[in-house]
């Protein structure tokens, strides 16, 4: 199965979703899935593994997770564990507009942890209290609403960004720590991202890793959570998705540049992720 791709609420005049302190079971956490919106994500209580983009992370109370748009992640919980959290996701683009705020402001942390590979970042105990106390402004505003509503959302949303910034831009000086992860899984997922343009073949990067082909299938789905092809194809999706949002380069260069020597089976792989081609895809990220 595909990662999912989690529509988000647009019905607020300011592009936002929230997702007040909430406590999950493994039963009740999304399997891997993707959404446009950046997300920040804040543990008040329990542990759990997290996949984001390649990397594996043990969180823990504390802890807060940076996930930039378009990026496959989920977290995994083991059964009979509980996860306490707090989760904003939003639209830079849009609040960039609305706050006649300066985008790369907005985008900065979430820009940094991509480039950067670093998802996980531990705030002191009181800033972390100043941006939760925001979170429950926001919440406040969304069920007590009147003229200035829109304003105030505005308002504290651009702070609990410009909070994230200035507190989260060092990162977490905790190992990232994932002993139930094979080191020969962690260098075929940094092999899979650096060699998305040629073949990746399964028996490649089983030979790579020096295991039978089988026992690479069947270790990678219990990692990772998705099948072998499942994973390089959303990866090569997510690849395409950012060139055509950040390059003036030609579909079909995008298209071997992830992989796909045919076009019309890139068109019909990326209409599936999708639901729209690449050029429709294109248009819409432009306006």
């Amino acid at each position: 199965m595909d990662p999912i791709r989690k529509p988000m609420d647009q019905s607020h005049t300011i592009p936002f979703h929230l997702v007040p302190r909430t406590t999950k079971t493994s039963a009740e956490e999304l399997p891997h899935h993707v959404h446009d919106w950046h997300e920040i994500f804040i543990i008040h209580q329990g542990t759990c593994s997290f996949f984001i983009d390649d990397m594996f992370y043990d969180v823990r109370e504390g802890d807060t997770v940076i996930i930039p748009g378009n990026v496959i992640h989920c977290s995994i919980l083991e059964k009979g564990d509980t996860l306490t959290t707090t989760a904003l996701f939003f639209c830079p683009s849009l609040l960039a507009s609305t706050l006649s705020s300066d985008r790369e402001l907005l985008s900065s942390l979430f820009f940094a942890s991509k480039q950067n590979k670093q998802y996980r970042y531990h705030m002191a105990h009181d800033k972390q209290l100043d941006v939760c106390r925001l979170f429950e402004q926001l919440e406040q505003e969304a069920v007590h609403t009147d003229c200035y509503s829109t304003e105030m959302t505005a308002l504290l949303i651009r702070n609990i960004i410009i909070l994230m910034n200035r507190n989260c831009m060092k990162p977490n000086d905790l190992t990232i720590s994932t002993p139930h992860i094979p080191t020969w899984i962690k260098d075929s997922l940094s092999y899979i991202d650096a060699h998305l343009k040629n073949d990746l073949d399964l028996t490649l990067l089983a030979r790579r890793a020096s295991v039978h082909p089988s026992y690479f299938s069947k270790r990678f789905k219990t990692a990772v959570g998705l099948t072998y092809s499942e994973f390089v194809k959303s990866k090569r999706m997510v690849r395409a998705k950012e060139w055509l949002n950040s390059t003036d380069e030609s579909i079909q260069t995008i298209a071997e540049e992830c992989g796909y020597s045919s076009m019309p089976h890139f068109f019909r792989t990326f209409r599936s992720i999708t639901g729209m081609t690449p050029s429709t895809y294109r248009k819409r990220t432009l306006k």
